[in-house]
Parts: C-alpha cells; sequence; structure tokens
C-alpha cells in the first residue's frame, strides 16, 4: 500500500469521469446547498439553475474536497483518499476475518491476496470514486452486524447509521446494508430450535430495512434520478444469464477474474466472446467448484460464517439480478460484487489449505498467483500509461483530454468581472475540472446516443462560448448536435479551433 501511495504521489491518478460529475458539485464558489451543483438554465444560458446531486453517493467528491479545500492539491487529496481508506479496510478485514473465527496466518493470507490484487490496486491510478470507500467502510459495517447479530432491540440506531456510512461511500452499499442485516436473523446458533427468538430478530431486521428504506426515499431517491429509477418490463429471459453472471462475479471479485476475462476475451480487435455475460459462463465452473469446495471445508469448522456469508450474499445478489431483470440501468460490471466476493474470500483460503487433494491445493496456489500477477501487471501498466497523460492544472492526470486541450483551457478560463460572461462546454466532466474561474458544462458525449443529444435545447447567448469535443465526434455528427443544442446561435457564427485531437467550436461576441 506503501509503494502504491508513494509511486502515485510522483506520478499523479487519472479521474474517472462519474468522479468527475461529483467533483464538478463540489464547486463552493457557487454558494449553493449541500450537494447541488450548478448547470446553465435550458431557459437562459446566461445563468445558472442548481440540482441535487442524486446519481452518484456524496462520499467520493466529499471526502476528496475537503482535503482539497484544507491544502493539498485535487490529485493530492485523491492519493490520500485511496491511502486513508484502504489502510482502514485492510485493518478492518482483518478484524472481520479473526471475529468469524479464521485464524491469523488464515486472515493475513487473505490480506495479501488482497493487496496485490488489481481492485485494490486500481484507485490509486485511476480515482473511481466510492469503491475504494466502500472497501474501507464495509468491513466495519459486517463487523458490526455481527457483533450484533442477535438483535436486539438497542441494535436498531447503531444499524441504521451504519447504513448511513456505507450509503456515504457508495449507493449500492445500501444493498449490501439490508443483504448483511437480513441474513443476521438465521446466523445464530441452530436458529430453527428457538422459533420465538427468530422471529424476534426478524422483527428488529425488518424494522432497520423499513426505517433504512423511508429515509433513503424521502432523503434521496425521490429528489432525483439514480441508476435503480428506471424500470421496463420484465425480461424472464435474461434471468439464468444473469444469475450466471452473479455466480462468477461472487467467486472472482476479489481478485479480479472477470475483469481477467474480459481481458482475455473481449480485448477490442480479437474478441473471443461476444459480451460480459459470455465471460462469466467460462467462470462459473470453477466459481460453482470453489464455492462448494468452501462449504464442504468450513460447514463443521465455521457453520454460522457460512450461514451469514451465504446468505449475506445471496440476498445481495438477488436484488442485482432483480435490478437487471427489470432493467435498471446499473452496469453489468464485476466490482459491484467485490464486497461479497471479500467476505467470501477468507474462506476460500481457508478451504484451499485445509482440503486434503493435493491437486487442489495446486489449483488454489495457481488461482492465487493469477490474481496476485494480473493485479501487480496491471498496476504497472497503468502506471506507464498515466505518465502519457496530460497533467492537469489541479495535480491529476487526464485519459480524455490531451494536452492541447488541457493549454486551451487555461487560455480561456481566466478571472472575469462577470463569471457568468463565458461558458465552456466539454465532452466529459472530468475535463471540466480544468476550468477555475468561469462556467463550466458537460456532458458524456462518448456515451451519449446522438438522438438524446438533439433533445436537448438551451436558449439565451452568453458574450463568450466554447464548445470543446474529439474529432472523432464531429465525423459521427454529435459535435454538430452539441452545437444545435444553443439555438440562439446561428450555424455560420461558430469559429473552429484545432486542438490535437480535438477541436473547438466557439463563438465570442
Amino acid at each position: 500500500m506503501l509503494a502504491y501511495t508513494a509511486v502515485n504521489a510522483v506520478v499523479r491518478p487519472v479521474i474517472w469521469s462519474d468522479s468527475g460529475w461529483g467533483l464538478l458539485s463540489w464547486d463552493l464558489r457557487h454558494g449553493l446547498p449541500w450537494n447541488h451543483w450548478a448547470s446553465p438554465d435550458p431557459q437562459d444560458i446566461g445563468r445558472d439553475i442548481s440540482t441535487f446531486m442524486s446519481t452518484w453517493s456524496p462520499g467520493q467528491h466529499v471526502v476528496p474536497g475537503v482535503l482539497e479545500g484544507l491544502g493539498l492539491s485535487l490529485g493530492h487529496a485523491v492519493i490520500a483518499t485511496d491511502a486513508i481508506f484502504s489502510v482502514i479496510g485492510l485493518v478492518g478485514w482483518f478484524v472481520l476475518y479473526r471475529a468469524f473465527g479464521f485464524p491469523p496466518h488464515v486472515a493475513a493470507i487473505a490480506l495479501a491476496l488482497i493487496a496485490c490484487s488489481r481492485g485494490f490496486a486500481f484507485p490509486f491510478v485511476i480515482f473511481i470514486g466510492g469503491e475504494v470507500l466502500l472497501f474501507g467502510i464495509a468491513p466495519w459495517f459486517l463487523w458490526l452486524v455481527w457483533r450484533l447479530r442477535e438483535l436486539r432491540w438497542f441494535s436498531v440506531p447503531a444499524l441504521v447509521v451504519g447504513t448511513a456510512l456505507m450509503f456515504f461511500a457508495k449507493i449500492s452499499a445500501v444493498i449490501l446494508a439490508c443483504a448483511a442485516i437480513s441474513a443476521a436473523v438465521l446466523s445464530g446458533p441452530v436458529p430453527w430450535r428457538n422459533r420465538m427468538d427468530t422471529v424476534r430478530r426478524g422483527l428488529v431486521a425488518g424494522i432497520t430495512i423499513a426505517l433504512i428504506g423511508v429515509v433513503l426515499y424521502y432523503g434521496w431517491h425521490s429528489r432525483g434520478w439514480t441508476a435503480a429509477s428506471t424500470m421496463a418490463a420484465i425480461k424472464w429471459s435474461s434471468l439464468i444469464p444473469h444469475a450466471i453472471f452473479i455466480l462468477s462475479c461472487v467467486w472472482g471479485a476479489a481478485l479480479s477474474f472477470g475483469e481477467l476475462g474480459n481481458f482475455v476475451f473481449l480485448h477490442p480487435g480479437r474478441a473471443i466472446v461476444g459480451s460480459q455475460l459470455e465471460v462469466g459462463y467460462l467462470l462459473a465452473l470453477p466459481a460453482a467448484v470453489t464455492l462448494y469446495l468452501v462449504w464442504r471445508q468450513l460447514h463443521r469448522s465455521h457453520p454460522q460464517y457460512l450461514v451469514f456469508a451465504g446468505l449475506t450474499t445471496l440476498a445481495y445478489g438477488t436484488v442485482f439480478l432483480g435490478l437487471w431483470v427489470h432493467g435498471a440501468t446499473i452496469g453489468q460490471e464485476e466490482r459491484y460484487f467485490r464486497p461479497v466476493s471479500l467476505l467470501l474470500l477468507v474462506g476460500a483460503v481457508q478451504a484451499f489449505l485445509t482440503v486434503p487433494s493435493r491437486l487442489l491445493r495446486l489449483a488454489g496456489i495457481l488461482l492465487a498467483l493469477v490474481g496476485t500477477i494480473y493485479g501487480l501487471a496491471g498496476q504497472a501498466r497503468h502506471i506507464v500509461v498515466n505518465l502519457g497523460h496530460p497533467l492537469g492544472v489541479r495535480d491529476f492526470r487526464h485519459s480524455t483530454a490531451d494536452e492541447a486541450v488541457v493549454k486551451f483551457i487555461r487560455t480561456i478560463d481566466v478571472p472575469s468581472p462577470d463569471r457568468a460572461s463565458t461558458l465552456i462546454f466539454v465532452p466529459s466532466p472530468e475535463i471540466g475540472l480544468e476550468v477555475r474561474q468561469v462556467r463550466v458544462m458537460a456532458n458524456h458525449a462518448d456515451f451519449w446516443a446522438i438522438e438524446d443529444m438533439r433533445n436537448l435545447k438551451f436558449r439565451g447567448r452568453v458574450p463568450r462560448l466554447y464548445v470543446i469535443v474529439q474529432k472523432r465526434l464531429v465525423a459521427q455528427g454529435k459535435a454538430q448536435a452539441m452545437m444545435d443544442q444553443f439555438v440562439d446561435y446561428k450555424p455560420s457564427e461558430w469559429k473552429e479551433t484545432p486542438l490535437g485531437d480535438f477541436v473547438c467550436f466557439s463563438v465570442v461576441d
């Protein structure tokens, strides 16, 4: 962890576009209420309106934003965030593993595998927001649930507050929190023998989850769009494929085997299969064998751990399965299952260490080697790639913008008596983080459909308007769609300025 931090303190990290949206909202110059962000008013781009930032949880921008406010550059604030929550997480997972009754050496091996994995190392080179915060908070919340698994009434406030901290890290962490609370109902010794106590536990868990749901809905979900807001007709045909994909993710996410599979089988230009779901099919067999081995080796020595980890995973996976089958826009990505995969990792380490078969022990060693080599090799590659990206004014690397764009923004982002007089429109939110003196707006031009872009319209004028896009988007028609959004500007007014692999279209009155 120290090596990751030291190297990337020199190299500087890239900021992911999703995190860029959150960090754009952390702009205290607007004087807006907490967690609101400013954007041009569609009825008059000369003024701003505020919108509640509901799409992403606040932790990804509040923590580095506060650290930047204390004097760090944004790049170093991101590295500090990664380092702090990585340490907290490593300690937390060790404490949790020991609380489950695993020997110190088993917990230590599991931590060594985690520290060498791609999922642990990746945030140090590319800041992906809530993932690293969740890594730090999740084991402590799971430890809390495990300690309170008797589910006495006094545990309700603690679990609600703990879930709020989980939500602060990542919105999907609420699913993990509720899954763990549900699993605690049956995680005591022989719960079926004392049915009244099990019913009481279920009642406490139900009330706790209901409180969490009410607070989440009225405090957040009802205030804006989230990835779970868009639902479509149920596609029963996708039930089994997604279930198999979840099985592979639960097994592989701790050591990023699914991402390795995507690299091998879905690499652009030499794709062997057609989708991530098909990669999941390929990994399903080793996943099933490993999970069966864990159950066979631990069902006598660690029965309560198996029940808690198994039911938490089952409940968590079932919710995601339901969301995907209903057409929610949550991406089909392995990273969502890393917390439950880490919950199961220590059991897998124990199982492979104690299984009598030398062949299975060798298979476990090979899996561990593959995961660690992939993690360390991937980290080294990202460091080299990051060195080729331009360094921004706030001390982080740009993976979308090139050097010409970064330099050009510095020439037009100049102090003015009227900050609203200049508006810069960029095709990815992290590019907008370069703008410090004037106004900025962003979209996800690479990922948005051109029809959706054409449907957006902005009225009014500003003295200086700049639209910066990649040259390839000009050929795709997206650049024209972005300019057409400004309906009070004539096509003949736009001036074109080449900027390396980008181009800037501007109107300066």
